[in-house]
């Protein structure tokens, strides 16, 4: 009997061993397709806006500078333009007009003094946070309550992955 029993157990730990295996393996994999079809359904996702210019900003209101956004690379990727706007009192816009984002997650409006930013926060350099992006389509106005000078490009940013999506060189 005690012949019969130690192949019985080395087989019962085998059969244990590919049963452990298997279950890890399912659960990385489930993980994995979770994690996809989470960050996957904000490329889907699309959130529009449509604001006009504030009425009490209508009368003598002028465009500082203008640029359109790019795109930046296959998944990320902007159109559209950012116009900067002037009231007679001083007040200051950030618009965006026809304007069209990669969707993406945690995504922020920054003021660059870098024409040219590239994927990473460095290249951002010295930035002003305008708040976060209110939708991917659409005509948004963005408040700017500080001194602008030398900020001449509008960013579209993810801040949670550090990512640059779009770009306006404000002209």
């Amino acid at each position: 009997m005690k012949s019969l029993a130690r192949p019985l157990r080395g087989l019962a730990s085998r059969f244990e061993s590919k049963i452990m295996r298997k279950l890890i393996i399912f659960i990385i994999i489930a993980v994995i397709v979770g994690a996809g079809v989470y960050y996957a359904s904000f490329y889907f996702r699309e959130t529009r806006v449509q604001e006009e210019i504030p009425k009490e900003m209508l009368t003598n209101i002028k465009t500082l500078r203008r640029g359109n956004f790019e795109k930046i690379d296959i998944i990320h990727g902007g159109s559209g333009k950012a116009l900067l706007l002037e009231d007679a009192t001083g007040h200051k816009l950030l618009r965006f007009e026809n304007f069209e984002v990669t969707n993406g997650p945690d995504l922020y409006v920054y003021l660059s003094r870098n024409l040219k930013p590239t994927g990473d926060t460095e290249s951002l350099g010295d930035f002003i946070n305008l708040g976060p992006l209110k939708g991917s389509k659409g005509n948004q106005n963005y408040e700017i309550n500080q001194n602008i000078d030398g900020y001449n490009t509008a960013v579209i940013w993810c801040k949670q992955f550090g990512v640059l999506f779009s770009f306006a060189v404000l002209q």
